[in-house]
């Protein structure tokens, strides 16, 4: 045995380069789709865990497991224009529009109402604030919602 054989081997240094190169373009491949993924979900899911919904808002123990329900139900106003017993109790967050007459982000057609007027904030003139609302119904006035506050 020659003392040299004790020594590591460094004959994977004299590799060819291109062997090194299918692990590194596989690597870059995975990352890619990660970073691709979907991750509105798994951020509306740590919001809930650590009550983030409504980080920038004092009301943010209140609102925040409704918040998530409403940004996972999108429910659209003619959704709940044409079925609002079936969405009756269920929560949105709409951009509306409320100075004097409430009516969903510049669109005088699809009107609002209020059970609880008096809380509503009101906006400044063609614009539109987010809302957090419960409906409660849907009728010749629009659609009927209770104001909970801002998300």
């Amino acid at each position: 045995m020659s003392p040299s054989s004790n020594l590591p081997s460094w004959s994977h240094f004299s590799k060819p380069q291109h062997v090194g190169t299918r692990s590194f373009v596989l690597g870059m491949l995975v990352g890619i789709l990660i970073a691709l993924l979907p991750w509105e979900p798994v951020f509306l899911w740590l919001a809930g865990r650590f009550d983030l919904a409504c980080f920038r808002h004092e009301e943010r123990k209140v609102c925040s497991p409704q918040v998530m329900l409403a940004y996972r139900l999108k429910l659209s106003y003619e959704e709940v224009a044409a079925n609002p017993h079936k969405y009756a109790g269920k929560p949105v967050v709409w951009c509306v529009d409320h100075s004097g007459v409430s009516y969903l982000e510049g669109r005088p057609s699809q009107t609002l109402s209020w059970s609880n007027e008096q809380a509503v904030p009101h906006t400044s003139d063609r614009h539109c604030e987010k809302m957090l609302a419960v409906v409660e119904e849907s009728g010749s006035e629009g659609v009927l919602l209770r104001y909970i506050g801002t998300p």
